[in-house]
């Protein structure tokens, strides 16, 4: 075993800092927040050598802060699931890792971000004292997707916690093609995200930085010239101060000499190590933006002597190479800077760089070696592509997503045998397409259309097409992967598995093209091929009880999602999340509840799950309608952000659309138009986004009392072959926007007619709207109105909205008939069901019936005076949830709990959960 190095003997000297005063204001201004419980982000842009890093080490020095989390993103790791998130809560108390499984290394790979990110909201959380957590991301621009998804999470999570967040990031040069800006998915509100970007230094900071180096200008106007030749870049400006004499510097040419590039000047730096020093610099730029000192070692081949490697170590830290990272043991080396590692390593002949990337394939094992394999490759390499294959594909393999993609696309290019490489390349971008990565397997395009022609090669163009919103492509290329004929017996995944999950994808298209028994019949075959695996599974099963239920025959969808139920078992988390769809679409709302909770509590406990983001549109509308109201505009504001970084279109329209219902029934209309353009401009357009927007338009007109603009909104659904589609499925409420709308018009033999078709159809919630409509036909009938819900046929509805809407109704036709005592009793309670419920626009309209009939009435919550964040953790605490429990199902901190309980308590008089609990039931 290599024994490990020594520390370094002596401290490194503090790189030299100055400026950047306006930017550390801003931080010790975030941070005074932190500390007061208001969490803060300060997001650090800038270009290569702007001094971010510096920056960041400044602003975090002499911070006393309950814990400091780090982490420094890696081009070379950038790949690595969970890479950067794994670096973050190394620092964190054993005790919180071990609570929160999730954030173990150990965890399932295929672990949704949404359970990781819970997860480290909770522990962030949980972190004991009262100083800060202090939170710190440097070159995130490297950060790997998994790890972004998880921060993005919780990070737009922070209410009232004590964190703050420093993020290192930069911006491409003109040449370097731009990333994904992750960061504008954090919150959008001024005073929780502070954004830098670091400029260069002027004059006066130049001059500064020369006399900390010890070579001041020794001119008035030499800091202005320098300003001018390098405007302020830092990392430049520093290059010239310690390359050129002093007397060039402080002369009066109009420009001043300089290197050719920033390389070059590194590379006369290295010019000048020992041959030891340059050895080990150069092994370093192979190993990555840091490594062991010992590794580093090794791979330059110096050895065993531990004083030689320390004195070569201390040479490249003289030289303005290298530094010691803190932290350790073992000792960690690191380069200055990423330009400087990038200008040593691209220095490098090749031939040398691999032979390096191959002394440290020797010296490590498992991924990393295979790594530096790949790195070390000089052309094809069959047994290293079989290697990489079989990472990906042995039984249990840790590797999964889009790491396992990557390692395929690797395989590829290593396969010497041509048939092999288009099978990995295809690999690789059905890997991709079932991670939702469309964008990344769209890139493939060109390297799948250059595979030979084959049942597999279009079946990934078809769901290319199809993904991309192509449906007439994507239709063409599914129907002919399905047509290809076996090419012989023993044919796996080029052939069998591939037409099947063609039939598969087909079906799923067949769906969103209203065409339920193609969908149906197409599913079947796929799923009878034989092949088992998720690429068939999902999408055949999802197209097949989809299929069935459009076309009419519920009860069949619902015994196929009870055969996935084995063993007595209980059912796979995706089969909950279709469960309650199908449930709630069709007015039971109740069941839909039960399944989707379940659904969302395990995928945050870890299981594996592929429809999440569906299960995370329909959540918060199904709790609405139960008369569960708090937090159901967080529990959207959830769905589209968790659709949008998943990058799955056809829910995250979904998600946009009830989310603007939802927001319309509250009278926030500006809010519910946002979200409604949203929802038409995302995705690929079919016939559900058409019927979900067009309710959702029709209830923004009906709270706006426009019942025009009802039936303009309903047109897209009211289209005979639409409607047939929502019928078959149960989904009738575009039928009773559509009766409202003509009563409301005066057209009441045609509002008739169709709530006579309702009434025949409906169940759940939509049978309580048609006995409302039908209530109105009576009054306008002048037919005797029923006096309570029981004698107009409705017991223990489970639709609150729905029940308190129609006591409204009987109480207004009471109250047309001189019953003012019935009547205005039983508006008075709608009222305040609708009140508690959130429906602004119901509620207001039963306060006009009130005050019509002599009355002045008060809002039944007017005297708390709570925000919506408290009336969701009261509703919470009162239903006796600890503050750890509210926290998980708001995905908020327990001390954001307690931040909003103190408030309450303040504003009610109360002090304790008990005489919380007795003052709601006075109320």
């Amino acid at each position: 075993m290599r024994r490990e190095l020594p520390r370094l003997r002596r401290p490194l000297a503090a790189p030299a800092f100055v400026g950047r005063r306006d930017a550390l204001a801003v931080v010790d201004e975030a941070w005074d927040r932190a500390r007061a419980g208001e969490p803060r982000i300060v997001w650090v842009e800038g270009e290569a050598g702007t001094g971010k890093t510096a920056l960041l080490t400044r602003a975090t020095a002499d911070r006393h802060a309950a814990v400091v989390l780090s982490a420094t993103g890696d081009a070379a790791e950038s790949a690595l699931a969970h890479g950067l998130l794994d670096q973050l809560v190394a620092d964190l108390p054993r005790e919180l890792v071990e609570r929160h499984a999730l954030l173990r290394p150990d965890r399932d790979p295929r672990a949704d971000p949404l359970a990781v990110g819970a997860d480290l909201l909770a522990a962030l959380g949980a972190v004991p004292g009262e100083d800060p957590v202090l939170v710190v991301l440097d070159d995130v621009q490297w950060a790997d997707p998994a790890s972004v998804r998880v921060l993005v999470f919780a990070l737009r999570r922070l209410r009232h916690d004590r964190v703050l967040v420093l993020a290192g990031v930069r911006t491409p040069g003109p040449e370097e093609p731009a990333g994904e800006p992750w960061w504008e998915r954090l919150p959008a509100t001024s005073r929780a995200v502070h954004r830098l970007r670091l400029e260069g230094l002027d004059p006066a900071e130049l001059s500064e930085l020369a006399a900390a180096l010890g070579r001041p200008l020794g001119s008035t106007g030499a800091a202005d010239r320098l300003w001018r030749h390098t405007r302020g870049h830092p990392l430049h400006a520093r290059t010239l101060i310690e390359e050129l004499p002093p007397e060039v510097l402080a002369g009066t040419a109009d420009t001043l000499p300089a290197p050719r590039s920033l390389p070059s000047v590194v590379l006369v730096r290295l010019a000048r190590a020992a041959p030891a020093t340059e050895a080990l610099v150069v092994a370093a730029s192979v190993l990555g933006e840091s490594a062991p000192l010992a590794l580093a070692a090794a791979v330059a081949g110096l050895g065993d002597a531990s004083e030689d490697t320390a004195a070569a170590l201390d040479e490249a830290v003289g030289l303005g190479l290298l530094e010691e990272r803190p932290g350790g043991p073992p000792v960690r080396l690191g380069f200055v800077h990423p330009l400087v590692r990038a200008a040593v390593r691209g220095d490098l002949p090749p031939a040398r760089r691999r032979a390096l990337h191959a002394a440290a394939a020797g010296l490590l094992a498992g991924r990393a070696a295979l790594d530096h394999r790949v790195a070390a490759a000089a052309g094809p390499d069959a047994a290293l592509a079989d290697a990489l294959e079989e990472l990906v594909s042995a039984p249990g393999a840790a590797v999964a997503g889009t790491e396992a993609a990557d390692l395929l696309h690797a395989a590829a290019d290593l396969s010497t045998v041509p048939s092999e490489r288009e099978r990995r390349m295809l690999a690789a971008a059905s890997r991709l397409l079932a991670e939702g990565e469309v964008a990344r397997a769209v890139a493939l395009e060109p390297a799948v259309e250059a595979c030979t022609p084959g049942p597999w090669r279009t079946a990934v163009l078809g769901q290319l097409a199809v993904l991309s919103g192509r449906f007439g492509v994507g239709r063409e290329r599914l129907e002919a992967a399905v047509a290809t004929a076996p090419e012989g017996p023993g044919e796996d995944r080029p052939g069998d598995r591939a037409r099947a999950g063609a039939a598969a994808h087909l079906a799923v298209l067949h769906l969103l093209q209203g065409d339920p028994g193609a969908a149906v019949a197409t599913a079947g075959a796929a799923l009878g091929a034989g092949a088992r695996g998720d690429d068939v599974r999902l999408p055949g099963g999802l197209a097949l009880v989809l299929g069935l239920a459009v076309g009419g025959h519920g009860d069949q969808a619902h015994a196929v999602l009870g055969r996935a139920v084995v063993d007595g078992r209980p059912p796979p988390v995706d089969v909950l999340i279709l469960r309650g769809v199908l449930a709630t679409l069709a007015g039971d709302d109740p069941a839909a509840a039960a399944d989707l909770d379940e659904a969302v509590r395990r995928a945050r406990a870890g299981e594996p799950v592929r429809a999440l983001a569906l299960g995370l549109a329909f959540r918060p509308a199904v709790q609405d309608r139960v008369g569960r109201p708090d937090g159901v505009v967080e529990g959207f504001e959830l769905a589209t952000s968790h659709a949008r970084d998943g990058g799955t279109a056809l829910p995250g329209a979904l998600a946009h659309a009830f989310a603007a219902e939802a927001l319309a029934v509250r009278g926030r209309g500006d809010e519910a138009r946002a979200h409604l353009d949203a929802a038409a401009g995302l995705g690929p357009r079919w016939w559900g986004r058409d019927v979900c927007t067009a309710i959702a338009g029709a209830v923004l007109a009906a709270v706006e009392d426009d019942p025009e603009g009802v039936l303009r909104a309903l047109a897209p659904a009211c289209v005979p072959g639409v409607r047939a589609l929502t019928d078959g499925l149960g989904m009738l409420a575009p039928r009773v926007l559509e009766a409202e709308a003509l009563l409301d018009l005066g057209r009441t033999e045609k509002a008739a007619g169709g709530v006579a078709e309702l009434a025949a159809r409906a169940r759940g919630r939509h049978a309580v709207d048609a006995v409302r409509l039908r209530v109105r036909l009576d009054v306008a009938a002048g037919r005797p109105t029923p006096r309570s819900l029981a004698e107009a046929g409705v017991t223990e509805p489970d639709a609150p909205h729905a029940a308190a809407r129609l006591e409204a109704e009987i109480g207004r036709g009471l109250l047309a008939t001189g019953e003012r005592r019935a009547g205005l009793d039983l508006v008075r309670g709608a009222r305040d069901v609708l009140a508690r419920l959130g429906a602004a626009p119901w509620c207001r309209r039963c306060e006009e019936l009130l005050h019509g009939a002599g009355l002045t009435p008060a809002g039944a919550h007017e005297a708390l005076g709570l925000t919506p964040h408290e009336e969701a953790v009261v509703a919470l605490v009162a239903r006796g949830l600890t503050n750890r429990e509210v926290g998980r199902d708001l995905y908020i901190t327990p001390r954001t709990v307690a931040y909003h309980l103190s408030n309450v308590y303040a504003k009610l008089g109360v002090t304790s959960r008990r005489e919380l609990q007795v003052h709601l039931r006075r109320t």
